[in-house]
Formats: structure tokens, C-alpha cells, sequence
């Protein structure tokens, strides 16, 4: 009995300095509502999601915390995202309306976390959907600023954009309608009970056997469907291959008819991808020779390999749309540096003197983003993808300012927004993490 006692109080013993070891995890201090302590953001991308973030928090008080760190401190990535969250307090209090996006790149992994007041709203499932829809596609491929920002914008249109006073109001009227639903006639007696629960048993005894046959019948065709493809996989995926190498020469010289027509446009992402062809076609053909057709467990390998050898015949399509988006980022960013070249970047009406600072703020890093499009634009080589999103982000903030300019005082209590490049935290006393739903994983 005493060494029954005593391994007890071992377990117990490790269980409290496992959670206390927890507990002690450090985080480092905001530095926004976006904080990239790894580098991995560029300025103009930083203050693109902060303004959407901030402007979502002006309609709805839904607090958001993008977040990418290189060291989780030895946590899980939703270990870290709620704690990050719970330290800083991410969402209103009271409310607990925060949701935290960490993005772990040393790690490869990512977490999205939804503080308790939202869990009505958004479940685990919802949480996993919009990350397997817009996150782990965009990081899968390199792109893990579209990624966040896909992320995000999907988030947003999941909750919806009511303020905060209506959203807990439909919430209130559906439970209430709910509960109506729930609520038996009053007239229902005993007898009809009875005849009803016999003559439901009979229709779920029809029922079952219809589903067992179903499911049967499904399965079946399922795995016939599985071993049709199976059978077609090798040929499907040389005949792509096939494409693939008869496409290289063209895509070549689309580039290099390319590069004399854009010659400061910075082409070695679209050249790496064609050198890199080769070496991916002959993993593929080695991973389709190990291929065995024949059996079902291989299906999910096969369509891997399939899904594969289909890109590379489709990057000659890819090629030209990427080329088709630099050429019109070229033509849209000209006419921008020309019509931001006459901004002086000043307002001196204002109808609301107290959004003084925040339109300030907004010019200053309109300025800024003008300033590096313009800078870069004369160098040499170029990327006019970026300098075309830097002067989006300049006339976006310069509108914003001058919408802000006109807009009447308004005296009802507001919640003040600092700005994106603000190491202060900017969050409002929320919480509740632990008990959140979300989605996490690895890429």
C-alpha cells in the first residue's frame, strides 16, 4: 500500500513541474497587431495587414495578432499561439474576442487560435477549414505572406462584420429560436407517443438497411473508381511528363522573348522554376517506377505523383499568367508614380481635429511606401510585382486619409488603434484561450 502511495505522489510530483515548466514560457512584448521577430515580413506587407486587421477591429472589436517567431521555447505551436494570447491579451475584455495567427518558420508550423467569446462563432472545424483552404496551399508553395493574409481575410468573412452589440444579439435569437424548436406540443398524449415510436422504429429499421446497403454499394464503387485510376495512373502521369518536356523549349523562349521585352524586370524566380524541371521530372518518373498499381493502399500515393507530373505539364500556363500579372503590375504601377508624384502627401482641412495623428500617420507611411515604389523602380533590375503592391498600399493610405479629413467629429467613445509599427501593446485586456477552439498543424 505504501509503494502504491508513493508512486502516486512520484506522478503527481512530475505532472506539477511538467505544468509549472509550462506556465514559466516567456513572450516577448507586442510589437502590434502584427509582430515578425523573424524577419520574414517585409514593411509594406507588416502595415498591409495591419490596416486590415485594425480597420475589421473599427466595425466588429475583433482583436487580431499575427505573430512569427522563430523559437516556440521547445511548445507546440498551439501551446505558444494561446499562450501568446493569453499573455498579451489579445481581444476585448470582458469579451474575450481575440484571435491569434502564429506562423513558427524554423519549426514549419503554424496555429490558428480563437479566444472563448468567439468559439460560438467559429468552431475547430470552421478553423480548420479556412486553414486548409488558404494557409497551408499559399506555404506549401513559398508563399507565406499570401498565406497570412488569405488567412486572415477568410477569418473575417466567417465572422462576419456586425459590431459586437448585434453579433451577441443574433446569437441571443438563435438560441432563443432553438430552444422553441425544441419545446413539444403541449397536446402530445401517451398513445400517439406510443404509435409514434413504433412507427419510428419501423422507418429506422428501413432506414438502417437502406444505409448499410448504400454504404455497401458506395464502397464498392469507390474502390472500383480507386482501382480504375490506379490502372490509368502510369499513363496519365507519362503523358504529362511527356508534355512537360515537349513544353521546356517554349517556356524558354517565352522567358528569354520575356527578359528582351522586360529587361529590369527581375526574372530568376521564373528561371529557377524552369532549371529546377528536370531534376523534379526524374524524381517523379523514379517515384511512378516504385508505383504498384495494383494496390489500393497505394491511391493516395499515386495521386500525389499524379498531382505532380500535371504541374510541371501545366507550367508553361503558369509561366505565362505570372508573366501576364508582371506586365500589368509594370503598366498599373506607372500610371500610379505618375499620379502619386503630384501628391504633396499634406492635408490641411480637417473636420475632426482629434484624427489629426491618425491621418498624419497614415500620410507618413503613404509617403513611405511612394518613396521606396519610386526608389525602386529605378534600379536595374526590379520587381514590379512589389513596387506595383507598395503603390497600392500608398494611394490606399493616402485615400484613407483624405476619406478621414472629411468625416465629421464624432464625440460617442471610440476604441483608439495605434499604428502597426507601434512597439506598444495594442490590445484590449482579453483573453481566454485555453478554453478556445482553432486549428494547428504543420506544412
Amino acid at each position: 500500500m505504501c509503494r502504491k502511495r508513493f508512486a502516486v505522489f512520484v506522478a503527481l510530483l512530475f505532472v506539477s513541474i511538467s505544468i509549472l515548466g509550462q506556465s514559466a514560457a516567456s513572450y516577448p512584448a507586442t510589437n502590434g497587431v502584427v509582430s515578425d521577430y523573424a524577419g520574414k515580413l517585409n514593411k509594406a506587407q507588416i502595415n498591409e495587414l495591419a490596416a486590415l486587421i485594425q480597420q475589421y477591429e473599427r466595425k466588429t472589436s475583433i482583436e487580431f495578432a499575427v505573430v512569427v517567431v522563430d523559437d516556440l521555447q521547445g511548445q507546440s505551436a498551439r501551446e505558444y499561439a494561446t499562450g501568446i494570447g493569453d499573455a498579451w491579451k489579445v481581444g476585448k475584455a470582458g469579451r474575450n474576442n481575440g484571435i491569434v495567427l502564429l506562423w513558427g518558420p524554423n519549426a514549419r508550423a503554424y496555429s490558428l487560435r480563437i479566444a472563448d467569446g468567439l468559439s460560438a462563432d467559429i468552431s475547430d472545424a470552421d478553423a480548420r477549414q479556412i486553414t486548409e483552404q488558404n494557409l497551408l496551399p499559399n506555404f506549401k508553395r513559398g508563399e507565406y505572406y499570401a498565406g497570412l493574409k488569405q488567412t486572415i481575410l477568410a477569418t473575417m468573412e466567417h465572422l462576419g462584420d456586425n459590431p459586437w452589440d448585434e453579433r451577441i444579439l443574433a446569437r441571443t435569437r438563435a438560441a432563443e429560436q432553438r430552444q422553441r424548436e425544441l419545446v413539444q406540443p403541449a397536446e402530445d398524449d401517451e398513445k400517439e407517443q406510443k404509435t409514434n415510436t413504433i412507427i419510428g422504429a419501423g422507418v429506422i429499421g428501413v432506414m438502417v438497411i437502406s444505409v448499410l446497403g448504400w454504404i455497401i454499394i458506395s464502397s464498392r464503387r469507390e474502390r472500383s473508381g480507386k482501382l480504375a485510376e490506379l490502372a490509368q495512373a502510369s499513363a496519365a502521369i507519362a503523358d504529362n511528363l511527356r508534355i512537360a518536356e515537349e513544353n521546356a523549349p517554349r517556356i524558354q523562349q517565352l522567358l528569354s522573348d520575356f527578359s528582351r521585352d522586360m529587361p529590369e524586370q527581375d526574372t530568376s524566380s521564373l528561371y529557377r522554376d524552369l532549371a529546377g524541371q528536370p531534376e523534379r521530372i526524374l524524381v517523379i518518373k523514379a517515384d511512378a517506377q516504385r508505383l504498384d498499381c495494383t494496390n489500393l493502399n497505394s491511391y493516395k500515393e499515386m495521386a500525389s505523383i499524379r498531382t505532380g507530373s500535371k504541374a510541371e505539364a501545366d507550367l508553361l500556363e503558369n509561366m505565362r499568367q505570372r508573366i501576364s500579372k508582371i506586365k500589368q503590375a509594370r503598366e498599373q504601377s506607372r500610371i500610379l508614380l505618375e499620379q502619386l508624384s503630384g501628391q504633396n502627401f499634406q492635408i490641411s482641412e480637417l473636420r475632426d481635429r482629434s484624427r489629426a495623428n491618425e491621418i498624419n500617420n497614415l500620410l507618413s507611411m503613404s509617403r513611405q511606401d511612394y518613396e521606396l515604389a519610386r526608389h525602386d523602380s529605378s534600379l536595374s533590375m526590379v520587381d514590379w510585382l512589389m513596387i506595383h503592391e507598395l503603390l497600392n498600399s500608398s494611394n490606399s493610405r493616402a485615400q484613407q486619409a483624405i476619406q478621414y479629413s472629411k468625416a465629421e467629429p464624432c464625440y460617442a467613445s471610440s476604441t483608439a488603434f495605434s499604428d502597426s509599427s507601434s512597439n506598444s501593446d495594442s490590445f484590449g485586456g482579453g483573453g481566454g484561450f485555453s478554453s478556445g477552439s482553432g486549428s494547428d498543424g504543420s506544412y
